[in-house]
């Protein structure tokens, strides 16, 4: 109830008009069948048009008040759960946007975009019937036995009856149907997982012809949620015959002890009437009640599972008082030691290095060697476990990560394009001319193929950059990196798409272009960092070498052995005596 008071709160105005008018709905409905009761009494009975039109034209005029005003009741119900949902969905995610890479570990995409979606609408669905209902039910429902028993006490057996029975059937449904709400919604996550787990690795499962087998675990997990999906409708399925069946047995119930006390004088005809309906109103609201005992536990479900993201604890938090960035952009690496949230073992362990701005500082090792760690520590993707991480010798933890972020133009390893033209994607959002796009383009080496394109730069990039090649993304991701002009940039094995030509065109106009900027790449093919400034090596997670491409060639184990697997005899002699 707190979560939803934190939201409900700021639409306050909006929640009070909507149960001043459900009451004022209420309270028509229950005035009507007094005048269904007068209608046949005073005037059917006795033969008096004046009566029956006078009463008739008030009926009609009630009615209409009455659906006038519940439609205001529902207008600013669904205003406020939408406006509520709309925020719900808004903290979530910038939530999501404020995770780090620990938290991503936690969820899965599929799980983070249900509760975006299907979570707050279940919420907002359930809020706006328990606004409504969960005030105007009890008020009609009381309403109604207090008038039934003002016409006819004995009457009181029937609505007692009624009322048990409707929640006979609500004890049910929540015995048999609540535990199982819970387990559906993780079926759901699990089905949305492997649905986008066998669109997006299809090429791989059609390559290795595992399509049945992928086939058989979503439908697995499919038939699991048909046979819980069903048993669940079964259940809720006996909702609408019994209730048909209440009803039409209060209903009898009425009749026959109502002729007998019309017989002796106890009550009128129209009262037979006014009984009616007032057993229908009950059997509505207490169904209504029901139906909300039935729905609320799913919104709770709802509810649970978005303040799982909400209440989640960011690992890489910003201090409370920050330092202004600094004037001067060397990274320097103190004895750095990292490990995942949860590891036991370290994947960096006793990490040091430092580049000076304006130099080229690359990072190469073996699959698993923690290459690929190293950069995402810069930006503050994770945090460090221990040591430090300077940048002009300020500690990167004294600094805002928004800050922090503008210093660096990053190339991921998986090149990551929007939906939108090449300008946007390049731009993202920084205020660019189209020369200051081209530019880039052409550093990146990516301005030959876009000119060639319908509408150079305005031409249309779908989602993921589908429409274009692994080296063509490589390079328009690696211009946006380009184009921010950061004082700083990394490039994390983002050169890998390129064939050597390219690869060689890129770094000579970076190395020029980008003279005063530090630059950081991650790569696994030595032809890419050969010509950098200072060379890191890393084996299982440890530096055992640092140097120039010239002195690891000499003096390192592991370095001869990845320049022996991609470099040629002659190319390695070349290497070795180049400088000597």
């Amino acid at each position: 109830m707190k979560f939803i008071f934190h939201y409900a709160k700021k639409y306050w105005i909006s929640i009070f008009l909507m149960l001043v008018f459900i009451i004022l709905s209420a309270k028509i409905d229950m005035e009507l069948p007094k005048y269904t009761g007068k209608l046949i009494s005073e005037g059917v009975a006795k033969k008096d048009l004046a009566v029956i039109y006078a009463t008739g034209f008030e009926m009609i005029g009630l009615s209409l008040f009455s659906g006038a005003i519940m439609l205001a009741s529902i207008f600013f119900a669904s205003r406020s759960a939408g406006a509520i949902a709309r925020d719900i969905r808004r903290d979530i995610f910038t939530k999501i946007e404020d995770f780090s890479m620990n938290e991503f570990g936690k969820f899965s995409v599929a799980s983070l975009m249900a509760r975006i979606t299907n979570d707050a609408r279940q919420f907002q669905q359930t809020f706006t019937m328990t606004m409504r209902m969960g005030v105007y039910a009890p008020f009609v429902g009381i309403g109604a036995i207090i008038n039934v028993w003002s016409i006819s006490g004995q009457m009181s057996w029937v609505v007692g009856g009624t009322i048990f029975a409707i929640i006979a059937m609500t004890i049910f449904i929540s015995i048999f149907a609540m535990p199982k709400i819970e387990v559906s919604r993780k079926l759901v996550d699990k089905m949305n997982l492997q649905s986008r787990q066998i669109i997006t690795g299809t090429r791989v499962i059609r390559a290795y012809q595992k399509d049945k087998i992928e086939q058989d675990k979503f439908s697995k997990i499919n038939k699991e949620n048909l046979k819980l999906n069903i048993f669940l409708e079964r259940i809720f399925g006996v909702i609408s015959p019994w209730l048909t069946l209440v009803s039409g047995l209060s209903l009898v119930a009425i009749a026959w002890i109502g002729s007998y006390l019309v017989k002796d004088g106890s009550i009128l005809v129209g009262d037979i009437f006014s009984l009616i309906q007032y057993i229908s109103q009950i059997t509505f609201a207490f169904t209504m009640l029901s139906m909300l005992f039935v729905f609320l536990p799913r919104m709770f479900v709802s509810i649970n599972r978005m303040k799982e993201v909400l209440d989640t604890d960011i690992s890489v938090k910003d201090r409370k008082k920050t330092r202004k960035l600094p004037t001067e952009f060397s990274i320097e690496f103190k004895d750095v030691s990292f490990k995942y949230q949860g590891g036991e073992d370290y994947v960096l362990e006793d990490i040091s290095f430092k580049v000076k701005q304006g130099e080229t500082i690359a990072v190469i090792g073996g699959t698993g060697s923690g290459k690929s760690t190293i950069a995402k520590l810069i930006p503050r993707f994770y945090d460090i476990s221990k040591g430090k991480i300077l940048i002009g010798g300020v500690d990167i933890k004294e600094l805002s990560q928004k800050e922090l972020r503008k210093l660096i133009g990053y190339a991921p390893q998986k090149a990551m394009l929007f939906a939108g033209d090449i300008r946007s994607n390049i731009s993202y959002g920084s205020d660019l001319t189209d020369e200051q796009i081209i530019e880039a383009l052409k550093i990146a080496q990516g301005w030959e193929f876009v000119q060639k394109l319908p509408e150079d730069i305005s031409s249309p990039v779908e989602q993921g950059g589908k429409n274009f090649s692994g080296g063509q993304k490589q390079r328009l991701s690696i211009s946006r990196a380009i184009a921010k002009n950061s004082p700083i940039m990394i490039f994390d094995d983002s050169f890998s798409a390129l064939d050597y030509q390219t690869d060689a065109k890129l770094r000579a106009q970076l190395a020029i272009k980008t003279k005063k900027c530090t630059k950081f790449i991650v790569a696994q093919r030595i032809a890419t960092i050969m010509d950098a400034d200072k060379i890191v090596v890393l084996d299982s997670g440890r530096i055992v070498g640092i140097g120039k491409h010239e002195e690891l060639l000499k003096e390192n184990e592991v370095y001869k052995q990845i320049a022996s697997s991609q470099l040629s005899v002659e190319e390695l002699t070349t290497s070795q005596k180049g400088k000597e």
